[in-house]
């Protein structure tokens, strides 16, 4: 019993933070309007933020695009509420620094919310674990780790046009970036930006999922099955296609390994960041190389989505 109130308690902070930390921030409106923004599960999406007003008995819905003010799109759209929403972006997006530093602020709030789940759980240490050392040692270890990630990245890089869920993967990540950096080629920034995603979900990832999911769930079933519940979770909460939550899970598998082997939460904590620096600056190079109108087909992607139920 106590198991699954574990469970249950863990999976709904890590979603609630991480849908938290994936929402496009809104300007709030009066205080008549309710904001519900549309969320995304993985770093930033061109996701539309839905603005609900009553008046009188009718409801209305209108859609929005936090984009530049200079891009064309459709900027307002009368839906019912069985309606697909279908707002296209028509011309190159841009980096906005306001929505880009939000996402990183609100991403951070996942240490807050790890430190605060450690509280709850009785997890010490505020969820960095008992033998928590930031080393040149610990460093080196984190940094020689993402070897095989990069390697594999390359590999699927090259088998990717053969499998077309694989191009899906890579279509999410480069939306994201695109949304996140802009089209324009910017390396200083790109830099600044990945480095600042980096750390927060280096960070805060590894304190929520491994330092407190993780052993939490080990002093309740033991390392193995606590390793693959905590990879379960950590995939189904960056379910954009099915691959790329399976590929999640995997990533998630190699950090609770590294955390079980070196009993050292700065490893994981330095192999996360510095692989989601580098892959975060790798897709802004190859979006930014794309042509303006790659971009804008980019902007306007949609994960492929079943309908038959």
């Amino acid at each position: 019993m106590r198991l699954s109130r574990v469970i249950a308690r863990a999976t709904v902070m890590a979603a609630a933070i991480e849908g938290f930390a994936t929402a496009f921030t809104i300007q709030n409106p009066a205080s008549s309007k309710v904001v519900i923004p549309t969320l995304s599960p993985i770093h930033h999406s061109f996701s539309s933020s839905i603005y609900r007003q009553t008046r009188s008995k009718e409801l209305r819905t209108r859609i929005y695009v936090q984009v530049e003010e200079s891009q064309e799109i459709d900027a307002s759209v009368e839906v019912g509420n069985d309606e697909l929403i279908d707002v296209e972006i028509n011309s190159d997006p841009t980096l906005n620094v306001k929505t880009t530093a939000t996402l990183i602020a609100g991403q951070s709030v996942m240490i807050g919310v790890a430190v605060l789940a450690s509280q709850i759980l009785n997890v010490p240490n505020f969820g960095l674990g008992p033998d928590f050392l930031l080393s040149n040692d610990s460093i080196q270890a984190g940094f020689l780790a993402t070897l095989p990630l990069f390697a594999l990245a390359a590999i699927l890089d090259v088998v990717e046009k053969y499998v077309p869920a694989l191009e899906d993967v890579s279509k999410a990540t480069q939306r994201s970036v695109l949304a996140l950096m802009g089209g324009e080629r910017q390396l200083g920034a790109a830099i600044v930006i990945a480095l600042a995603l980096g750390a927060a979900a280096g960070i805060g990832e590894e304190m929520l999922f491994r330092g407190v999911l993780q052993s939490e769930l080990s002093n309740n079933m033991g390392e193995l099955l606590a390793l693959g519940s905590s990879a379960v979770i950590f995939g189904a909460l960056h379910a954009v296609t099915p691959l790329y939550a399976f590929l999640a899970g995997l990533a998630s598998l190699y950090f609770g390994e590294l955390y079980i082997q070196y009993h050292n939460l700065a490893v994981p904590i330095v192999c996360h960041g510095i692989y989601d620096v580098g892959a975060l600056v790798a897709a802004h190079w190859q979006v930014s190389g794309m042509s303006k109108e790659e971009r804008i087909a980019l902007a306007n992607w949609n994960p492929p989505v079943k309908t038959d139920f």
